[in-house]
């Protein structure tokens, strides 16, 4: 019975954990795949958002700076006028031209060297030696005598966002320069690429950083003390960087950290509508993080243990009903109903675990039949014959305590089995019972009338052998019980005396 309710018991938790594991499984596969399909969405709308914003700003500034590059053009030739007057420009006050323009001021030489400047964290650079490609753009403009000037542009020095003009000297020289900072600007504050970065960034938990890149590798930033630059980076970044800028077309990779964080850098080539500069070409780089998955499954594991604590109570609950259900068929299945000692079934099972488990020891069985037990039926009526059997059964349990277990095979026959006995002991179980019967005779007069037919024969056998079953020790048992009843009954024999005595017989 409690072997039977340990299995029920694995079977009823093992069965919720397969359902819950099921179910968790299957629920978390589809929000993975609702979470990968809300995340490509979101990226596509960021991204979406990221280069129209962009394309925003650069037309704005195409419209409305109108006014500065005249500005630049008309303070550019004044430049030219004076260095016609004065060709030794060592001699210039750069600041003073500066402050009569707000514009700082740049002299580049023949190899695109920044010789003089205002803006002294520039000064020394040379564009043939960083910027090979701006360099060679640089070249085309002073071979030109034209006036150009950029868009959105940025300090190759600092990153920061700039605006910038251009125009050479008629000997073909000097290249002057002029630069404004467009944070000063106010259609660029109004149309501040900047801006829109940080509200995607606020707005979308798994964006982490948007970066701009123009096509030299410099990323745009204002906010940093010194120029970050594509080179500065990872192996695998600078590669994408360049797949992107070379194809056009975006490219990502990841890295996965610890706990499950995923990390993805995406690069999204980016044209302006109106070419104007080195900087009409960029890069996006966008990082996101899987913070929302994270969270997301982090949620659905703490409903897994909670779903898995339910099952385990609904278990023990189920096992509780189940127990009361059946208890009674249970043990109707395992005991006989009158005398509430272990059937023929369970003794046959129990038997057999017993001599296969058997290490040193030596069960022993021990068979007992009620001699002329029909006649208390007859005489007395069944009922008081059932009472005979309930008070035998009772006495042999008494008797036998926990060196083994009591059978009722049917009818008035008996049986006990012993878990480790020898001769000796069997001889005395097997007197002690005969003795609690025969006392039973003169207790009342009750007792008397019911128990003077009554008599008790018993055999018993021990297993000796390794190899015996349950069915040569039976035979054994029961060949020793007749022994008994041939004798006289209201005796026990034992196997060995029995077979002692044939021995002896045939000998002589």
């Amino acid at each position: 019975m409690k072997n039977l309710r340990i299995k029920l018991l694995i079977s009823l938790i093992a069965f919720a954990l397969i359902l819950v594991a099921v179910i968790f499984y299957v629920n978390r596969q589809i929000l993975v795949a609702d979470i990968e399909e809300q995340e490509a969405t979101n990226r596509m709308l960021i991204e979406n958002h990221i280069l129209t914003d962009m394309q925003t700003v650069d037309n704005a500034h195409f419209y409305f700076d109108k006014n500065i590059s005249e500005k630049m053009e008309v303070a550019l030739r004044k430049l030219i006028i004076y260095y016609g007057e004065n060709p030794d420009i060592a001699t210039w006050d750069l600041q003073k031209i500066k402050n009569e323009h707000g514009m700082d001021v740049y002299i580049l030489d023949q190899s695109n060297t920044v010789i003089y400047t205002t803006f002294e964290k520039d000064k020394g650079l040379n564009f043939s030696q960083c910027c090979k490609r701006f360099s060679t753009l640089l070249d085309e403009r002073r071979a030109s005598g034209q006036y150009y000037n950029d868009g959105i542009d940025i300090s190759t020095t600092t990153g920061g966002y700039r605006k910038f003009g251009y125009l050479a000297t008629p000997d073909n020289k000097y290249l002057f320069e002029l630069g404004i900072d467009l944070l000063d600007d106010p259609v660029f504050q109004t149309f501040n690429f900047g801006k829109t970065a940080e509200y995607l960034i606020d707005k979308y938990a798994d964006l982490i950083e948007v970066q701009t890149i123009n096509a030299g590798g410099v990323f745009f930033d204002d906010f940093k003390s010194r120029k970050i630059t594509v080179k500065e980076q990872s192996k695998i970044f600078q590669e994408h960087f360049e797949l992107a800028k070379k194809t056009m077309k975006p490219t990502e990779f990841q890295k996965e950290f610890r706990n499950g964080y995923i990390e993805k850098y995406r690069f999204l080539p980016y044209v302006a509508e109106t070419v104007r500069g080195e900087s009409s070409k960029r890069i996006v780089f966008v990082k996101y993080g899987n913070f929302t998955e994270i969270k997301a499954l982090a949620k659905n594991t703490k409903q897994f243990q909670v779903l898995l604590g339910i099952a385990l109570v609904t278990s023990f609950i189920m096992l509780l009903v189940i127990n009361k259900l059946l208890s009674k068929t249970i043990h109707l299945a395992t005991y006989d109903p009158l005398t509430n000692v272990y059937n023929r079934a369970t003794y046959i099972r129990k038997m057999d675990n017993l001599l296969r488990k058997r290490k040193t020891n030596q069960p022993g069985l021990l068979l007992l039949d009620l001699d002329n037990f029909k006649q208390v039926n007859d005489r007395f009526g069944h009922v008081e014959g059932d009472k005979i059997l309930i008070e035998t059964a009772r006495i042999l349990k008494q008797e036998v305590r926990n060196n083994g277990f009591v059978v009722r095979f049917g009818g008035d026959e008996f049986a006990i089995v012993l878990y480790d006995v020898k001769d000796e002991y069997m001889q005395q179980l097997a007197n002690s019972i005969l003795e609690k019967i025969r006392h039973l005779k003169y207790v009342d007069q009750v007792t008397i009338d019911r128990w003077s037919v009554l008599s008790v024969s018993m055999g018993g056998a021990i297993c000796i052998h390794p190899d015996e079953s349950e069915r040569s020790l039976f035979e054994r048992a029961d060949k020793a019980l007749y022994q008994s009843k041939n004798a006289g009954k209201d005796q026990y024999s034992s196997y060995e005396e029995v077979a002692a005595d044939k021995e002896s017989q045939l000998n002589n």
